[in-house]
């Protein structure tokens, strides 16, 4: 990469996480460009989707963090996040996969469907989306609208105990994987940890943190990689 790298992004949200932590892990010099309201167009100008995280590498424009780590993992292979032998390879990506798709739905109903959580989930969103005095209202409209979403899925504040079943069976297979190893494939980070460690880490945040201190082998391998310098330059930056 020439010079540095650009990443639009949030810090609240677990696929820029994701992002930073590759970008860390590999040593990669990038600049955050936090999305704000004022933003907004500007980003869409780059994607048409309009969502974080968006990687800009010179001319090259990658939005989605599952396709930045592949395009990082292309020009920067060392240390390879994603394995080369076929059968870990697979099964990094469908943790990948599920780490995104299945965690992020559980732990986003944690902190948008439960008032304990609420207050906090609209503070950190709001503080770097900006809005001046209309703040108070975009919160709103922001937290309305992801509830709707929840809900047109049968999902309210009133289904919590199902999000917390699932949890649990997630991570007591989590606790499965893990069981003898420091990583999901053995001796060393693959993608397969950083998703699942994006998802998770913000979890630590909300009321259902308890969760995670019921699974102590899931606990200490979250403390063991948040302790890790690059990752935690990637939650502190």
């Amino acid at each position: 990469m020439i010079d540095e790298a650009l990443l639009y992004d949030l810090n609240d949200s677990p696929f820029c996480l994701k992002a930073r932590i590759c970008l860390q892990l590999k040593g990669i010099p990038f600049r955050r460009v936090t999305l704000t309201l004022s933003r907004r167009r500007e980003l869409k100008r780059l994607s048409p989707l309009g969502k974080v995280p968006v990687l800009i590498d010179g001319t090259d424009v990658i939005a989605d963090s599952s396709r930045i780590v592949r395009y990082l993992e292309r020009l920067h292979p060392e240390p390879r996040l994603i394995p080369s032998d076929p059968t870990a390879r697979a099964y990094a990506l469908l943790i990948e996969e599920w780490a995104d798709e299945a965690l992020y739905f559980v732990v986003g109903a944690f902190k948008w469907l439960n008032p304990e959580n609420r207050p906090a989930a609209l503070a950190n969103t709001m503080s770097e989306l900006g809005g001046g005095l209309l703040r108070p209202l975009v919160g709103q409209l922001v937290a309305r609208n992801i509830r709707r979403r929840y809900a047109a899925w049968g999902h309210t504040a009133a289904t919590l105990n199902e999000f917390e079943e699932r949890m649990r069976d997630n991570l007591s297979q989590l606790a499965t994987l893990l069981s003898g190893k420091r990583f999901l494939l053995g001796g060393a980070a693959t993608i397969a940890d950083v998703a699942v460690f994006a998802q998770l880490a913000w979890m630590q945040r909300y009321a259902e943190r308890r969760l995670l201190d019921d699974t102590p082998i899931v606990l200490r391998w979250l403390e063991r990689l948040g302790a890790a310098p690059p990752i935690a330059a990637a939650l502190a930056s």
